[in-house]
């Protein structure tokens, strides 16, 4: 039975609240000389302002603005942050380095009276907009301009979503929706007061906008529809989403923050604050990955750990529907292309999803009917109908004759047996199957409503991808794995490896949609290959090497990439087409001494952006600098799967192509952990306009 590691600690806290409450862990206070008037976060950093000084959160005197400061950004890969001042009519827009106190990188004085600003989540770019109702672009690298877009508003706030589709600028009661790659406006949002304050969700399928008049609004971010609606106490300063996307934490007052539950309306716990002055919340993970809510006061920065709200059932049964699927459309390797087609359809499909459905459901139950309080209810003399009720599930029904009725005489009797569950829209737990055993008289009864309504994600077609497309995944994977086969083979008989490495290639077609909301399918492929420990050194890269060549299973496994793309899978370098390149690069926790020297091979890189366990950061790496860290080892092993790729499929270039550079970080020593991985992510490849 197959369930990803996450639903164990779900199964701990399921049925643990019927409606969430706070409970507060862990609590850090940080202390500040001055008041926090506003703030922004890079990672689990916090930096604030007051008047014309920006802070960090432990207080020091970080850098002095021109003005008074009104809005403060920080690069979201943590290199510098941005100051927009104000002095009666004026305002401007200062660059300073992050690491340096006091230091303006920039100072952008083409940037006509600014009103608002902020990055792209990828920290590529940077929003200004202004009182002539534009919205100026710039490159992060030097601050230069690049483009300017016309909007029907002066923005007071813009917010960027986090997958790179969009940008929300607010003025009044208006928000408009910008498609960042395009400058086009998509929509204009109309909500009930002036907004003060907006946010995605982490998934960038929300956004939720919170008003003068105490209203939060969440939109979904394909047709941008309403969602949700809620009404809090008082004025609205703040909204922030929980990382999981089913609560939205909303400042209800200076005192106090309401967390709305997007699953469940009814369920509205608070959290009081009597320190007051409260004007900002964000929540952040910290490096063990614990989410803490993070929040200014009059006097401090704090940060909370926060229990007792609800896990997104909903968001799992999602991931882990979807995996299962994809395993159970691949070919199997003794299946012929009849029996494949004859097994995978579209009917078989929607049975397998519903069936995948109740089985997950049933696991996160976790036998939920054995710590209920069950009674019996009303029976209905026309339909034979005895009713069972429990206090934690909907009540379910028993088809028993009358003459047999008598015989129900305490709940206490009964036995449940081979219960399946279902989930509500609402993410409580019921019962859509079981037989029902009384041990008065050693009958059973049955209750079947397995074919009762299935969750959203079962209901809508739309967003499942083209039967057609997985069976061409799958016939496509098969050739991925003769030519990996074939590339190992060769390798193993120029002793370049042994049976001691493992080179792995997968192939899967997934349902996305895009800026415009039109419902498309990517293309992933990704290549990835591990080698024993003790084999590293001949097999694959030795302690401080970094260099492609310099290690055979790498070289190996690109060279599978180069045959699949000069052959079968050519047909998905398209020009102008988008594709995603995430490259990842490892290192062990071996420790450098000194330095490893670089001689430049790949360019020098400054404040280069990089991804850390899916936190963006910088990576500075020249002939000067060399090689210091574990972290620039495996970033300059990614680094070297950019320079093959350039110079080995260079159709590539002819796309709009998205590297990506990850870097992972093994807390153990040995060659095992040195290794790379790339994953191709061709984006709407099906569509050949």
């Amino acid at each position: 039975m197959r369930i990803h590691l996450l639903a164990f600690s779900i199964l701990a806290c399921v049925t643990l609240y019927a409606q969430s409450h706070i409970e507060i862990g862990k609590v850090l206070n940080y202390k500040q000389p001055v008041s926090p008037t506003g703030a922004d976060n890079y990672q689990y950093s916090t930096y604030y302002y007051n008047g014309k000084k920006a802070y960090n959160m432990k207080g020091f005197d970080l850098g002095t603005a021109n003005n008074t400061i009104v809005s403060l950004k920080v690069n979201p890969a943590g290199s510098q942050y941005a100051l927009l001042s104000r002095k009666s009519n004026k305002s401007m827009v200062e660059v300073f380095d992050a690491w340096t106190r006091g230091k303006v990188l920039y100072t952008l004085k083409d940037a006509t009276t600014p009103t608002a600003i902020c990055y792209s989540a990828d920290s590529k770019r940077f929003f200004v907009a202004n009182e002539y109702n534009q919205l100026r672009v710039y490159d992060t690298r030097q601050y230069t301009f690049q483009s300017q877009w016309n909007l029907d508003i002066t923005p007071s706030l813009l917010a960027a979503s986090p997958n790179g589709y969009f940008i929300s600028a607010a003025n009044g009661e208006h928000v408009v929706i910008i498609n960042q790659e395009t400058g086009r406006i998509r929509t204009t949002l109309t909500v009930r007061g002036n907004v003060n304050d907006m946010a995605f969700s982490d998934a960038s399928d929300m956004i939720g906008v919170i008003t003068t008049e105490g209203q939060v609004s969440v939109f979904e971010t394909r047709n941008f529809q309403l969602i949700n609606e809620y009404s809090i106490p008082a004025r609205g300063n703040s909204l922030a989403f929980h990382p999981d996307g089913k609560y939205v934490a909303a400042l209800s007052s200076d005192k106090y923050i309401t967390f709305l539950n997007l699953a469940d309306v009814s369920d509205k716990p608070m959290l009081q604050d009597e320190d007051g002055g409260l004007t900002y919340l964000r929540f952040l993970k910290d490096g063990k990955h614990q989410i803490y809510l993070s929040y200014n006061t009059n006097s401090s920065v704090k940060y909370k750990l926060l229990k007792g709200l609800s896990p997104n059932l909903t968001k799992f049964m999602t991931e882990e529907l979807n995996a299962r699927m994809d395993e159970w459309a691949k070919m199997k390797p003794d299946e012929t292309l009849e029996e494949y087609r004859a097994r995978v359809n579209e009917e078989t499909r929607l049975e397998q999803a519903r069936l995948f459905e109740q089985e997950i459901a049933t696991e996160l139950a976790n036998d939920l009917v054995m710590r209920s309080e069950v009674s019996l209810g009303n029976y209905n003399l026309e339909t034979n109908m005895l009713t069972l009720n429990f206090d934690n599930m909907p009540q379910i029904y028993l088809t028993v004759p009358e003459a047999e009725v008598s015989s129900f005489q305490n709940a206490s009797d009964l036995e449940f047996r081979d219960v399946i569950y279902g989930m509500t829209k609402n993410e409580k737990f019921e019962i859509i199957y079981t037989k029902v055993y009384n041990k008065a008289t050693g009958k059973t009864y049955e209750f079947n409503n397995l074919e009762r309504q299935s969750l959203d994600f079962l209901q809508s077609q739309d967003d499942f991808v083209p039967i057609e497309l997985v069976q061409q995944s799958s016939m496509e994977d098969v050739k991925l794995q003769a030519i990996k086969e074939d590339v190992v083979t060769s390798a193993k008989q120029n002793n370049l490896i042994s049976d001691h490495t493992l080179i792995k290639v997968s192939s899967s077609v997934v349902s996305d949609v895009d800026a415009n909301g039109r419902r498309i399918t990517n293309y992933k492929i990704n290549f990835n290959y591990t080698v024993e420990g003790s084999y590293s050194i001949q097999e694959d890269f030795a302690a401080g090497k970094y260099k492609i060549e310099q290690s055979h299973a790498a070289v190996s496994m690109l060279e599978i990439v180069t045959r699949a793309f000069a052959q079968d899978f050519a047909q998905y370098i398209k020009p102008s087409k988008k594709v995603i390149i995430k490259i990842t690069g490892s290192a062990d926790a071996l420790k450098i001494n000194g330095s490893i020297v670089y001689d430049g091979c790949y360019g020098n890189f400054v404040n280069e952006p990089y991804y850390l366990d899916g936190a963006l950061n910088t990576m500075t790496v020249t002939t000067q600098t060399g090689i210091r860290k574990n972290e620039q080892l495996a970033f300059m092993r990614a680094i070297g799967v950019k320079d093959y790729l350039m110079r080995h499929i260079s159709s590539l270039q002819a796309m709009q192509t998205d590297y990506q550079h990850n870097i992972e970080l093994a807390e153990g020593t040995g060659g095992e952990f040195r290794r790379i991985n790339v994953e191709f992510i061709f984006v709407d490849a099906f569509d050949n306009q």
